[in-house]
């Protein structure tokens, strides 16, 4: 159960920093703060929300396991939100050069 929301954690903060990555028309470093940003975001809301469920509803989740999710997903998942951000930010400029006449 705790993989299950760690992925989903991961995939949220992906796909965020996908679109932050396409629409933020700034220089690479802030992209990349953002991105880097948003991974931190929902690592840190994976754990608020695990815990608070795991506290209403006890057994369901096992702490230790949920401890070394967090800390994969602390420091996993702000450098991968950060890359995927760039990639999108350096694909969309390359597409625009393509279209410009000269």
């Amino acid at each position: 159960m705790e993989s299950i929301t760690a992925i989903v954690a991961a995939g949220a903060a992906f796909g965020l920093s996908f679109i932050i990555g396409r629409t933020m028309v700034s220089t690479r470093l802030v992209v990349a703060l953002m991105g880097a940003a948003c991974g931190v975001a929902f690592s840190i809301l994976f754990f608020i929300v695990t815990v608070s469920v795991g506290a209403v509803m006890p057994d369901l989740f096992e702490g230790w396991a949920l401890g070394v999710h967090f800390i994969v997903l602390l420091l996993v998942v702000p450098a991968g939100s950060a890359a995927v951000a760039l990639l999108e930010q350096r694909h969309l400029e390359r597409i625009e050069a393509q279209r410009l006449p000269f």
